[in-house]
């Protein structure tokens, strides 16, 4: 029989920098600035990728929902997601944002709403129309504006909290966008949200510690439609009953040996941690489908 963790036994980090409480204080003030908000969201967990506070935030706005990452997640359970954030009355547009033509069929779809916002008398006319942009730290924001201006204006790192301030950001015509940083909710609500959320890179996997989030991703994976896991990376069949099992099969794949012949346990963590994020183990989703 598989081992089963009970991760609510770890601690919660309280992974909250200072300048998130600035950022979140600097969009409220930008909202009177804006005609739409855009907030991106991970496709592989479109349920934990989103900012409460966002909701209470921009309430009565007309917003946009983007989940980024598409590929790399679940077809099927993206097109339920899909299905529920529409019931909710969400424009929602699945995407990579690194592909090009994907991205520049928004620009049309944003004017379309900006100026229907417009027209309700709620901003002025006499100047461009103004997005914002928003999301957790890491879900892509700056690949999606680099890729709508077709250069680099906004700085791009796999780490979250490469964005710290605001920058407005002017497209072809009539449109400015407003690059916001990533913003976390200074309380999460428990420890495997926290885990997903460094799963997918928006909290930093040293905040949590690599190999607990290494018995996690063992732990996701497990509970995977198997069929859909490529455990032929690393030269296994099925999902091993133990996280530490797993560990030791990525490390000899890989030659990841201590001298004496052991598996170094913390070089395979770093490996599975950044294979799951580059999709190299399939296209997996880590919030079930909603009901």
């Amino acid at each position: 029989m598989a081992t089963t963790i009970d991760f609510s036994r770890y601690p919660l980090t309280g992974w909250y920098p200072g300048h998130m409480l600035k950022a979140g204080r600097q969009m409220q003030a930008s909202l009177k600035l804006v005609d739409l908000v855009v907030e991106l969201l991970d496709a592989r967990i479109p349920g934990s990728s989103r900012n409460p506070i966002f909701d209470q935030l921009f309430r009565g706005r007309p917003t946009f929902i983007l989940l980024n990452k598409a590929d790399l997640a679940s077809p099927r359970v993206s097109r339920e997601w899909t299905a529920s954030l529409r019931k909710e009355g969400k424009k929602v547009v699945f995407l990579d944002a690194r592909d090009t033509r994907q991205t520049l069929e928004l620009v049309p779809a944003w004017r379309r709403a900006a100026l229907a916002e417009r027209s309700k008398g709620r901003t002025a006319l006499n100047r461009p129309l103004r997005i914002m942009i928003v999301g957790i730290p890491n879900v892509g924001k700056s690949t999606l504006i680099n890729r709508l201006v077709a250069s680099k204006r906004a700085a791009v790192g796999p780490k979250p909290g490469v964005t710290r301030h605001n920058q407005w950001i002017r497209l072809k015509g009539d449109v400015e966008l407003l690059d916001t940083p990533g913003v976390l909710w200074p309380r999460i609500d428990s420890k495997e949200h926290e885990l997903k959320l460094a799963l997918c890179g928006s909290i930093r996997e040293e905040t949590v510690g690599p190999e607990l989030l290494a018995d996690y991703a063992w732990a996701q994976l497990s509970r995977q439609d198997q069929r859909d896991v490529a455990w032929d990376t690393y030269g296994l069949e099925k999902c091993p009953e133990t996280p530490d099992a797993f560990l030791e099969a990525i490390g000899r794949r890989r030659g990841l040996l201590r001298a004496g012949g052991a598996v170094d346990p913390a070089q395979s963590a770093a490996i599975l941690i950044k294979e799951i994020r580059d999709g190299r183990l399939g296209r997996l989703s880590f919030d079930p489908s909603p009901a």
